[in-house]
């Protein structure tokens, strides 16, 4: 190997020199980097699985959230036809509270014109026996004899009074 130029004495000093120096760094730093890098490594890991979960949750959160607009979209809907349905309820039962008041009204109307024109006819009627019977006393008192009279005019208050039954 001397003919090479390679002497085994300085070939030998720096296996071993390359030996130690492997050695060393392999200590001091090749095991900490590689603890480092599978810690990062695990990191990654730990990251892309909580990415996944997260998004797993997201999508049933989605689906939750989908599911929650639905109902409360159905509840609305309800609601919105319970209160149109007792809106209309309540407007036939204000229509027959109106008709009926309605009716009551036109029935104490034709019940107050018949009383006035019943309490008219009646006050008519006397005013006209009264002044029928001051012409009857004028004209009698001119054409008979007081006797004659009294029996006319009892005669006529007695048809009167038949008349005024009927």
């Amino acid at each position: 190997m001397e003919k090479l130029g390679i002497e085994p004495s300085l070939l030998l000093a720096q296996i071993v020199n390359f030996a130690i120096i492997v050695v060393v760094l392999t200590k001091l730093l090749y095991t900490p980097i590689l603890a480092m890098i599978a810690k990062r490594k695990k990191e990654i890991e730990e990251g892309l699985a909580l990415s996944v979960r997260q998004r797993e949750e997201e999508e049933k959160f989605g689906i939750r959230k989908e599911k929650l607009l639905a109902d409360a979209r159905k509840e609305a809907r309800v609601i919105l036809e319970d209160g149109k349905k007792q809106a209309k309820e309540a407007e036939h039962e204000i229509l027959a509270a109106a008709h009926k008041e309605a009716s009551e009204i036109l029935e104490k109307a034709k019940a107050e014109a018949i009383a006035t024109h019943e309490a008219l006819s009646a006050d008519i009627r006397a005013e006209a026996v009264g002044l029928a019977s001051a012409m009857a006393k004028r004209l009698v008192a001119s054409v008979l004899s007081p006797g004659d009279q009294h029996k006319l005019i009892a005669k006529h208050l007695t048809e009167l009074e038949k008349n005024k039954t009927l």
